[in-house]
């Protein structure tokens, strides 16, 4: 496992996150704003219907996100694997409270006790992945 990977994780989580919200908002603007009035007829006539436009749009962010999605799944299962490998349990303390949960490093010296710092934590888990990486 790579520092990188291990970041990818980080960013793919974000980055489907991002999605679904385009895909709410896009969703939300289809039903709020009827392209027709009352009697049927278009409000807004153009040579380019908006509304089918609107929806391809949506298919297309739905099948990346998808994607998306899918490699996150992959990912996540590698690296939770990865740390559930870790013999040594302060190291793998630490991989998933700064990997899994996301939580700073002072964050993660106050919950270990023991006179761990944010700086020795740190050191600690990047020594780690240096001695241990696969590439």
């Amino acid at each position: 496992m790579t520092i990188s990977e291990l970041n990818d994780y980080y960013l793919l989580e974000g980055a489907i996150k991002d999605g679904r919200e385009r895909i709410a908002k896009i969703e939300a603007k289809l039903c709020a704003s009827p392209a027709f009035d009352t009697s049927g007829v278009p409000k807004n006539p153009t040579p380019q219907n908006r509304v089918e436009a609107t929806y391809i749009q949506l298919a297309e962010l739905k099948s990346e996100l998808d994607n998306s999605v899918k490699q996150y799944e992959a990912l996540k299962t590698r690296i939770e694997k990865y740390i559930a490998g870790i013999s040594d349990l302060l190291i793998r303390r630490i991989m998933e409270k700064r990997v899994l949960q996301h939580k700073a490093w002072s964050v993660i010296a106050d919950e270990l006790g023991g006179g761990n710092t944010r700086d020795s934590v740190k050191k600690m888990y990047y020594r780690y992945i240096s001695d241990n990486s696969e590439s």
